[in-house]
């Protein structure tokens, strides 16, 4: 199939500059995405059958809002699945060449999400990641517009806007990036066309 092949010439970016970006902002979002590939993975959102996701979970000062649906159950010759073998060979290489390694562990993603916001809805309130979300956490904006926000705390405070244009990749850092904890909050809002974004994650056991 001819458009399994764009997904090996995806932008490239400098590693060493990301990750000094990273060290001092928690987020920072690049252009990844080339047109046809994008367009071709938006494509292929026709034949998911997405699971809604709408509601409050936690209690108290953990209490986050989501409005959205979401899917996971992709199949072996899925675009979104050579998305991430690209994208997972490009990140080794990169980080083959740097004299420390940044992460507390290989990076490897092993969590793979596609997520769909609708118009006019919230997205999902400030939170912050799982602990068993380490290392690095990857989102790409397949298509749609909506605003993505890094803030101090669940009640949005001193947000800052994160661009996150069709074709970008957000690169969010988690536990074990540079030796530290850091689980930055962040928040989806303003949604104002059909949102899909593909978050890859490295997840632990619990």
């Amino acid at each position: 199939m001819k458009n399994e092949l764009y997904f090996f010439e995806l932008e490239s970016f400098n590693i060493t500059e990301l990750i000094e970006t990273l060290s001092s902002t928690d987020a920072v979002s690049i252009p990844l995405l080339r047109e046809e590939p994008r367009l071709a993975l938006l494509q292929e959102t026709k034949f998911l059958r997405f699971i809604p996701e709408h509601g409050v979970v936690g209690k108290g000062e953990n209490t986050v809002v989501k409005a959205f649906s979401s899917f996971e159950c992709f199949s072996p010759n899925s675009l979104y699945l050579k998305l991430v073998a690209a994208f997972q060979t490009m990140l080794d290489k990169q980080l083959a060449g740097l004299p420390v390694y940044p992460f507390s562990s290989q990076l490897y993603f092993n969590s793979r999400v596609l997520q769909c916001y609708q118009p006019g809805k919230l997205g999902v309130s400030p939170h912050r990641d799982w602990r068993s979300a380490i290392n690095l956490v990857c989102i790409f904006n397949i298509g749609g517009m909506g605003d993505f926000y890094l803030c101090s705390d669940r009640q949005g405070t001193n947000a800052v806007q994160i661009a996150t244009k069709p074709g970008n990749v957000i690169f969010l850092r988690a536990p074990g990036f540079l030796s530290s904890q850091n689980r930055p909050f962040h928040y989806v809002a303003n949604i104002r066309s059909i949102r899909y974004s593909f978050s890859l994650r490295q997840r632990i056991s619990s």
